[in-house]
């Protein structure tokens, strides 16, 4: 199987120590497979297996969008009202909610160079953070968009936000072994993400690799979540069967269709680049989705995990890794085209034969 074949390629050339790939059509299982090592085959290393635990990083946004979309049908939340309306304290005037699902905020703030100000500090600066772009006009992925979503999503629900999304999404899903700050008795499932020898000084085990995350006690709108691979294809699942899970709508199926749409397709960053995306999502992002239909979406973070749904064949695909380990300097692009290339052999196996 060229999928065996690539993954320990992946492992030989050190891209990550180890993955969990889990593929599923109409909720068919297609792959569930665990390869490698947490930590290569240094002291402490033990074989990956299915059901193990990541830090998801980035994935976290997608949790935090899908939450503030339910409070958006429940009608508790606007998308286009400004987000100072629910944050009184901001001043970012003129940014909306939408704008912040789809990162055209023109907020700029980058977070991890508040690590050492604590929960305060951090707090502080980015309700004081201003756009240095109109609102609306150029796209730049930043983070200070989801905590800000994340903040919104706690003042709505009127509970703080690891509640907030255990009751808005991860309960309706059956989302078990997803959550914040996870408890000790879970260490050993947990994959160890990097040695951190510029702040903590120890390996980042067991709670959250980012920093501002970390910061904020490890809860925040934009990192912070641990997760399976099986809990993970359940929220891909729900989205690409048009918000419905079991015997309930958790989304509306308008809500989806809205969210799943080019929301930026007339936008550009600084460099001219564009980068389709709906609220929440990454659209159509042949990096890490190669050749995948018209209309697949998905997210990926920075530890190493991706999530992909191809509504054209009904796929879900969850690739989890610790890409971090042992240190950061390798770059992304290598762990997004191992996450193209299983796609791309997935929906060959399903779509051509």
């Amino acid at each position: 199987m060229r999928q065996t074949i690539v993954i320990q390629q992946a492992i030989a050339a050190r891209i990550f120590p180890g993955a969990v790939i889990l593929a599923t059509r109409d909720g068919a299982t297609l792959r569930d497979q665990a390869y490698g090592t947490t930590m290569y085959e240094d002291e402490g290393t033990r074989s990956i297996v299915r059901d193990d635990i990541f830090d998801i990083a980035s994935l976290t946004k997608v949790v935090t969008a899908t939450a503030a979309l339910r409070l958006y049908d429940l009608g508790e939340l606007t998308l286009d009202r400004g987000i100072t309306f629910y944050l009184p304290a901001a001043r970012a005037q003129h940014v909306t909610v939408r704008h912040l699902l789809t990162h055209c905020s023109g907020l700029a703030l980058r977070l991890s160079t508040l690590r050492n100000e604590g929960a305060a500090g951090i707090q502080a600066a980015i309700y004081a953070a201003e756009p240095v772009k109109p609102p609306g006009t150029q796209l730049a992925y930043t983070n200070i968009n989801s905590l800000l979503l994340g903040e919104i999503v706690a003042v709505v629900a009127g509970i703080p936000l690891d509640q907030a999304v255990q009751k808005l999404v991860l309960d309706p899903l059956g989302m078990r072994e997803t959550g914040y700050c996870p408890s000790g008795a879970l260490r050993e499932r947990i994959v160890p993400t990097e040695w951190d020898d510029t702040w903590r000084q120890r390996l980042v085990h067991g709670v959250v690799h980012d920093e501002s995350a970390y910061a904020l006690g490890g809860v925040a709108g934009h990192a912070g979540l641990f997760s399976t691979a099986r809990d993970l294809e359940r929220l891909v699942r729900m989205w690409l069967q048009g918000g419905a899970w079991a015997d309930q709508q958790v989304l509306h199926e308008a809500t989806v269709a809205l969210a799943l749409r080019d929301a930026t397709a007339e936008l550009r960053t600084d460099a001219g680049q564009a980068l389709p995306s709906g609220l929440g999502w990454m659209l159509d992002r042949a990096n890490f989705m190669g050749s995948a239909p018209r209309g697949s979406f998905g997210h990926t973070g920075f530890t190493g995990p991706a999530i992909i749904g191809v509504p054209h064949a009904q796929l879900a695909l969850v690739v989890l890794s610790n890409r971090v380990y042992p240190q950061r300097t390798a770059p992304p692009y290598r762990h997004h085209a191992v996450t193209a290339t299983i796609l791309e052999e997935l929906l060959r196996e399903v779509l051509f034969q």
